[in-house]
């Protein structure tokens, strides 16, 4: 009988524990999901309690920039940031950028461990980039602009380490992958390049595409974003 009591309770705490698992999972997620809109929230209210010091300010433009791209190799990122376009045409940017893309030493008879006979994903090196820019401004219309800029960049990423092994298989499928992948957590600092062309369809909003390139020490990715725009884009007509 207190067999069978302990049973039940350790039955019982195991299932408030997965639901408490459960119930972190998706309060963490809605924490990530919701931050792009609290930041553009903040952005656009910043933008407006500042509307009217802009010109004291030495502020051409200033907003808040959400995007997502492909980088080689086989890769996806997404970019939170803000840029500010000096009165002087300087621009200067603060972003952060997620990414995440294929090891660079993946062996190339890398055969991944198969899973209800679906193949896992290759293995990934997932990087977080703190980028801090400073580039030039340049109009090429009333809605339209170019920019360029070059700066540091802090980067935490991943160095993996492959172990050649036997796979386990059953005729031709191999249930489990050819190699173990160790992976080793680093930081570093490096560079930037990047280079946007925007297009303000709304004075408070507009549309960006551009291209970057991130050199250093754990893994150097080349990429191309698109970014919504939020913020003062001060296309008025000049009197």
């Amino acid at each position: 009988m207190q067999n069978r009591k302990m049973q039940t309770q350790d039955s019982i705490i195991n299932k408030i524990d997965r639901r408490l698992v459960w119930c972190s999972k998706i309060f963490n997620m809605k924490k990530i999901m919701s931050l792009p809109l609290l930041l553009t929230l903040a952005t656009v209210s910043f933008c407006q309690q500042t509307d009217g010091q802009a010109k004291q300010s030495g502020f051409k433009k200033i907003y808040f920039q959400a995007g997502t791209g492909i980088n080689s190799p086989n890769g996806v990122s997404f970019n939170l940031g803000v840029q500010a376009v000096l009165k002087n045409n300087w621009v200067a940017t603060i972003s952060y950028q997620g990414i995440e893309m294929g090891a660079k030493n993946t062996p190339a008879d890398y055969e991944p461990e198969l899973d209800f006979v679906f193949s896992d994903p290759m293995p990934t090196n997932d990087m977080k980039v703190f980028n801090f820019t400073m580039g030039k401004y340049f109009e090429t219309g009333r809605k339209t602009w170019f920019t360029t800029e070059a700066g540091l960049a802090v980067v935490s990423g991943q160095e993996l380490k492959f172990t050649s092994k036997p796979t386990e298989s059953l005729g031709f499928l191999h249930w489990s992958a050819n190699y173990s992948v160790q992976k080793e957590n680093k930081a570093t600092i490096g560079g930037v390049l990047k280079a946007d062309f925007n297009w303000a369809f709304l004075p408070f909003a507009g549309l960006g595409a551009g291209v970057y390139a991130n050199f250093n020490s754990i893994q150097s990715p080349v990429g191309f974003e698109i970014k919504l725009l939020i913020g003062k884009m001060n296309t008025k007509r000049k009197h």
